[in-house]
């Protein structure tokens, strides 16, 4: 325990005050409509559910929304509140393990507008304030964006055929997530989640899905606790794509290319090397289920340059999952090994380090966000425990190690953390477990509460790493495991 309380008892607090103003359902029916109209991206809410004259539901924020100004015009008005303590021990900063650790509390609060203009155009607005309190140490720059606008999008239907088939037009700032997330999303993790300034437009119909965008990203070095501008996008980035997918009740396949261009010279890569970077990425996915079996493979592979030499880099992900029905709590497990590939000759003009993109790798790499997707292995195993209808058990274990071990480790932002370039270091990172328990209190109130551990490997045991002169930074990892412990409460209206 801290001797400042404060962080904690603001997460305890806002979690009984959740409990306190959310009603119960009348019926299941009413409260799975209800638990199913938010989705990741606010952008994509589906309030729809509230026009069936047999709902009889009655939760926080209904009164706001299909409000009906006139015949042709619908407006739905809401937003959620968050807040997490975090302590962090031994896991503070971008590059964990250095020593630092800190506890504090991250809140925020979004506020949305959705205006639906007939059936062929809507305006979507959001507000973000997100703030970090307590903190002994700086905070990241992904945890504090004060007043802020998060997307003001228009979209507008082009075409429509029939009742199953339509092209859509997005243009304004707007968040974005694929697929399995893998290489592109949000990041709704992140007290500042991620988004974009640009165009998106897509084709969709019962079975199948294509979407095209270009988007500059907005750069997250604004988010300062004391900047209060707007935020602008990164002229000298741009983010552009192609993503498919076809849907079956058995399977769904992706197809997609990623490109990803930085065009000024004197911006460094993740590498720390000046010269900016123009790469692609085509792959794919299948996922698939076989009764109680499932069974999901992706991997892409890129090329194009990166600062002044040629990239050629690839991942694969391959997992094979199993939900237990007959056995209590209905587990489903999953065994997967993931890979991204590193580079195993510096000296060449060939840079082999796969680039992540703008991955949900938290989700899939261990909560205590040691490594990114990049220069990485990971063999691990999920299960999740049904234990009610409202209360899940994750446990997830990882075993981490370099691609190559003459590449650099990196973390889940992309940036290189600890090297040694002769590859003496190894390349055994360490193993993680994660714990986690959600509830959800009602279909407007979520509680979580986790915990992480990080047994450091070998690798961190080297002289090298330890801050040796080959190390990337003076101040190299402590050799100390980490442990990281989270609550989490909030209440969308």
């Amino acid at each position: 325990m801290s001797a400042n309380p404060y962080p904690q008892f603001r997460a305890l607090f806002f979690a009984i005050t959740i409990t306190t103003l959310v009603s119960s359902p009348t019926r299941a029916d009413d409260a799975a409509v209800a638990r199913a109209a938010y989705k990741q991206s606010f952008i994509n809410n589906d309030f729809s559910y509230l026009d069936d004259p047999e709902y009889q539901g009655h939760f926080l924020g209904e009164q706001l929304k299909r409000l009906r100004p006139c015949s042709d015009i619908t407006i739905d008005l809401g937003g959620r509140f968050r807040s997490r303590y975090h302590n962090e021990n031994n896991l503070r900063g971008g590059r964990r393990l250095t020593g630092a650790s800190d506890e504090f509390l991250l809140s925020q609060t979004l506020l949305f507008a959705d205006v639906h203009i007939g059936d062929n155009l809507r305006v979507f607005g959001q507000a973000i304030d997100a703030t970090s309190d307590g903190e002994d140490l700086p905070p990241r720059g992904s945890e504090v964006n004060r007043f802020d606008m998060q997307m003001l999008a228009v979209d507008a239907l082009l075409l429509s055929r029939g009742d199953d088939q339509e092209w859509w037009l997005r243009f304004g700032r707007q968040e974005m997530y694929y697929g399995s997330q893998r290489l592109v999303a949000s990041r709704p993790w992140r007290n500042t989640p991620l988004t974009h300034d640009g165009v998106r437009s897509w084709w969709k119909s019962d079975s199948a899905q294509v979407d095209a965008f270009w988007v500059r990203p907005i750069d997250p070095r604004q988010h300062r606790p004391d900047d209060h501008n707007f935020d602008n996008p990164d002229q000298s980035r741009q983010f552009y794509g192609v993503f498919g997918t076809a849907k079956t009740d058995a399977a769904r396949h992706d197809l997609y290319y990623f490109g990803m261009t930085e065009d000024d010279d004197l911006v460094q890569t993740f590498a720390g090397v000046p010269g900016g970077f123009d790469v692609h990425t085509i792959g794919g996915r299948v996922i698939r289920n076989e009764g109680e079996i499932r069974f999901e493979l992706e991997g892409g592979y890129q090329f194009g340059s990166f600062s002044t030499s040629r990239q050629s880099a690839g991942f694969a992900t391959v997992g094979l999952g199993h939900t237990f029905e007959k056995l209590p709590f209905k587990p489903t497990t999953w065994l997967y090994y993931d890979w991204a590939s590193g580079d195993g000759d510096l000296t060449d003009d060939v840079h082999g380090t796969f680039y992540q993109l703008e991955p949900r790798g938290h989700f899939y790499l261990g909560l205590a966000d040691l490594t990114g997707r990049q220069n990485i292995q990971d063999l691990n195993l999920q299960t999740s425990l049904a234990v009610s209808d409202d209360l899940e058990c994750r446990i997830h274990f990882h075993n981490f190690w370099l691609a190559d071990s003459r590449d650099a480790l990196y973390t889940n932002g992309g940036a290189a953390s600890f090297q040694d370039p002769t590859g003496a270091a190894g390349n055994e990172i360490g193993h993680e477990l994660d714990l986690q328990l959600r509830w959800s209190i009602s279909p407007r109130a979520h509680f979580l509460v986790g915990y992480s551990y990080l047994w450091a490997g070998d690798y961190f045991d080297s002289p090298v790493i330890q801050g040796g002169p080959a190390g990337i930074a003076p101040n190299g990892a402590s050799g100390n495991n980490g442990e990281f412990t989270y609550i989490q409460s909030s209440l969308r209206f």
